[in-house]
């Protein structure tokens, strides 16, 4: 078996008030590097952040002719010292996401628009000097943004999609630039009810890995609070979906377990006015819980970096108090006095994540986002299991 993956998104926009670029991500200690996001215009590939992706003048860099610059040039270019960090880093093009897949139902409806795409995919990967391309469409039939397009013919016209994008990576597009082989991942949802549209079993024919997103379970939009990301059914506020359920349906639908890889969120979720409902649960105090609100997050409302968390409400004076629940194998943070919850992985979290991905031979691990961690604390950890 080959070794397990270690994917990392990385996101445009990290270089702005995150002030996270290219260079401070441990590429030393990942095999993946999925960048996020390109856009669909019309139907075909475009750059999301022209100025983050190819524009952006990295400091210290000696720029020859053709060499890339950007976030793309840092990743990619042949002479970068990112690059050289890792040679065998693969980095991939997410396209899509949560904001951008309103195009992908329309594109996908004919042979023609899916040849244009597909096309332009193949020419993205060699201007700009990718190993692949992560599809990343929430979601087919139905779920994702609101306003977003769906068809009921959508997860015929996927399977279609993606079919006919590994026959023209494989035969038709110019060489990849460091491999073998152009890879194609896919980022999928862990609610049953958005995935069972999805012929699965045949897509992992096709693809050479999933990246299930196995975090959201629980947020601004749920009944009552619970955990956002936990891997096996909790002590209390069972969302009715865990890591352990979403793999073993995955596989049973047909997807080999090396190619399913659990997906982990960098960030915790938030609930506010939780304290005055009770506790349920024994040690457990607020889970399982009514709740009023968010509270305010680091970049948006209920939605906490682990930095962030990690540097202010995990200190032992900050109010919040730290409680595990050992059936989820997930903890929590309380505050009595500000009546918050917030549900988060930490370092024994994804100690558990990373053995399990280990134990059930699943294809690895891949982490939304990497500027949310603090000092590779999460990412180290895992390494300590996956190597």
């Amino acid at each position: 078996m080959p070794p397990a993956r270690k994917i990392g998104y990385f996101t445009a926009w990290s270089i702005y008030d995150r002030a996270f670029a290219p260079a401070d991500v441990a590429v030393e200690r990942l095999t993946h590097v999925n960048y996020a996001f390109a856009k669909l215009e019309g139907n075909a590939i475009a750059l999301g952040d022209p100025w983050a992706d190819v524009e952006r003048p990295s400091p210290g860099a000696v720029y020859g002719d053709g060499d890339l610059r950007g976030n793309f040039g840092d990743f990619n270019g042949e002479r970068s010292a990112v690059r050289q960090r890792n040679p065998h880093l693969r980095s991939l093009i997410s396209v899509g996401g949560w904001s951008w897949s309103g195009g992908f139902s329309a594109m996908a409806a004919s042979e023609h628009t899916r040849a244009e795409f597909v096309r332009s995919v193949a020419d993205f990967l060699h201007r700009y000097r990718f190993d692949g391309v992560d599809i990343d469409w929430e979601h087919p039939v139905e779920g994702g943004m609101d306003g977003n397009p769906h068809s009921p013919d959508d997860a015929r016209n996927y399977l279609l999609l993606l079919r006919e994008l590994r026959q023209h990576l494989d035969h038709d597009a110019p060489p990849p630039p460091r491999f073998g082989r152009y890879e194609i991942s896919i980022a999928t949802s862990a609610a049953p009810s958005v995935y069972r549209h999805l012929d699965l079993g045949a897509i992992a024919q096709v693809v050479d890995h999933i990246n299930v997103m196995t975090y959201d379970y629980a947020g601004s939009w749920s009944q009552a609070t619970g955990h956002q990301q936990n891997l096996f059914r909790p002590s209390a506020g069972d969302s009715g979906i865990c890591g352990h359920d979403t793999v073993s349906d995955y596989i049973s639908r047909g997807v080999p377990p090396d190619k399913v890889v659990l997906g982990l969120g960098f960030y915790g979720r938030g609930f506010g006015a939780v304290g005055h409902h009770g506790s349920p649960v024994a040690g457990l105090p607020g889970l399982g819980c009514a709740f009023s609100g968010v509270p305010s997050g680091t970049w948006e409302a209920g939605s906490f970096d682990y930095k962030h968390l990690r540097t202010s409400h995990l200190k032992h004076d900050s109010g919040y108090s730290v409680h595990w629940d050992d059936a989820a194998k997930a903890p929590i943070l309380y505050s009595a006095a500000e009546q918050v919850l917030i549900t988060f992985d930490d370092t024994v979290a994804v100690s558990w994540k990373a053995d399990y991905a280990l134990k059930r031979g699943l294809g690895g691990i891949m982490i939304w986002e990497l500027s949310q961690d603090h000092e590779h604390e999460l990412l180290l950890k895992i390494c300590e299991y996956l190597g």
